[in-house]
């Protein structure tokens, strides 16, 4: 019986994944530019509608069985083909439950075009869970750059079959087709880079730890799914197409970079934490990634909520600087959002989903009953009910839950003291100089003012009061 090993990634594979990643990120960027100017805000609303429901067939695709599978210390082969084989299942069935729900789900909010949009997104579920467990073999191997490759390939294949749809005046339903040629691309390109091949399900394998820990986390993930999405839903029920669009593109701006930062720091954390000899090296090692994440992703935050209507109306076009109205409270959500991850890492690091599970749950529900509640007041309510609900879940971890795994809250909390404060001081100081000087200027001029500002600011900063935190930095990138 085969046994494969966890490997932790070397620091050029880690490399090639940070740089593929922002090669993502930059192609997810191209395209919300090209898009936004081929398709209109009420389209993009009537998709990202259409994405909120679907969007609980990707976790019920996934059921926690990768991140379970990523921290596994070893995994037969036996364990590894029925865990393929339990993702393709389970995709299935999201892909039908997505298409079986379509009629209904337009018939709620009386658009014949959730049909449509629904039934297009609706095989991503399966092709993105048939390729769950080739990525993780990928990623266990320390074969990060095929890993990244495949993603990448995805991308770039499904954002080009968008533009060419979009062209020939396809509107949402290039939009909605995206997601489904991307998940297609990644699945063969995946399917290409990886020796391990799945056999038939195999009876033996112990299965028990997997799907428990698997368990929990797709519970988490539920939770995830509904707080995310509910807002989206609350301001369809009382706003047209396009300030579901406004609110969307807003969204995806505010976490579109985060993300990027996120999901490859994640597959290399994962391996180099289950290295921790105890508990204190285990904080020590977090509030080091703590350090990491939070310097390039509150650095555009800041930048971004300064810079939020010049840069909407440079980038999308004047007809989308509606939207910037949702990015200064939705940047105070990814704010907590950011600070919560090195959390996330420590209860998957420890094996401890139940916890994860009772963390989330707390932060979740709230945010759900505040969304709900605050919704009569109108979508910036909404918006604030989501940032609020971001609060409460990394308060809940910090003063609750983490202290429960060994794991010290407060060498988390201070490692994010530092980039808070040279950010906030940057946002506020770009911030007092337009509103003084260039808030009259043409948007690109104004765009320029405020990142001339805000970059001498930070740089200023950094060098009186961050060089300890950039010597963090570099410490990390050289450790192979």
């Amino acid at each position: 019986m085969t046994t494969t090993d966890v490997v932790a990634p070397r620091r050029r594979g880690a490399f090639l994944l940070l740089g593929a990643q922002w090669g993502r990120y930059l192609s997810q960027v191209l395209g919300i530019v090209i898009l936004a100017r081929l398709v209109g805000p009420g389209d993009f609303g009537i998709v990202a509608l259409g994405a909120s429901v679907a969007g609980l067939a990707a976790v019920l695709g996934d059921f926690g069985l990768s991140m379970a599978a990523l921290r596994a210390p070893a995994l037969t082969d036996r364990q590894r083909t029925n865990l393929f084989w339990m993702n393709t299942g389970i995709g299935t069935a999201a892909a039908g439950l997505v298409a079986g729900v379509a009629p209904a789900f337009a018939a709620v909010f009386d658009d014949t075009r959730l049909v449509v949009v629904l039934l297009l997104l609706a095989p991503a579920f399966l092709l993105r869970s048939a390729s769950a467990q080739l990525r993780v073999e990928l990623n266990r191997s320390g074969r990060l750059e095929r890993l990244a490759g495949s993603e990448l390939a995805g991308d770039l294949s499904g954002l080009a079959g968008a533009v060419v749809l979009a062209l020939l005046g396809g509107g949402y339903l290039a939009l909605a087709l995206q997601g489904t040629l991307a998940a297609a691309v990644t699945l063969a390109v995946a399917f290409a880079c990886t020796t391990w091949r799945p056999g038939l399900p195999r009876r033996g394998a112990d299965m028990r730890g997997l799907l428990a820990f698997g368990g929990n986390t797709f519970v988490v993930h539920a939770l995830n799914y509904a707080s995310t999405n509910v807002g989206t839903l609350m301001i369809a029920r009382s706003a047209s197409d396009q300030v579901i669009g406004f609110y969307n593109r807003a969204t995806q701006l505010v976490n579109l970079p985060i993300d990027q930062v996120i999901t490859p720091l994640t597959r290399v954390v994962i391996p180099h934490l289950a290295g921790a000899t105890s508990a204190s090296d285990l904080g020590t090692r977090l509030a080091k990634f703590q350090v990491v994440l939070c310097y390039p992703a509150f650095a555009y935050l800041s930048l971004f909520v300064a810079a939020a209507p010049p840069a909407i109306e440079v980038v999308l076009g004047p007809a989308w600087t509606p939207a910037a109205a949702f990015v200064p409270v939705l940047a105070v959500g990814a704010l907590f959002q950011t600070l919560g991850y090195p959390q996330y890492w420590a209860f998957v690091s420890t094996g401890r989903s139940a916890l994860l599970l009772a963390s989330e749950a707390a932060g979740r529900l709230a945010m759900i009953a505040l969304a709900i509640g605050l919704a009569p007041l109108g979508p910036l309510a909404v918006a604030t009910a989501v940032a609020a609900g971001q609060f409460l879940l990394w308060v809940a971890a910090a003063v609750v839950f983490l202290p429960r795994t060994g794991v010290p809250s407060w060498p988390l909390v201070r490692a994010g003291l530092r980039p808070i404060a040279i950010f906030a001081t940057a946002l506020a100081a770009s911030t007092l100089v337009d509103q003084l000087f260039s808030a009259s200027f043409v948007a690109l001029a104004r765009l320029c003012a405020i990142v001339g500002v805000w970059g001498v600011v930070v740089t200023a900063l950094i060098l009186l009061a961050g060089r300890r935190d950039l010597r963090v930095i570099a410490g990390s990138l050289r450790r192979p």
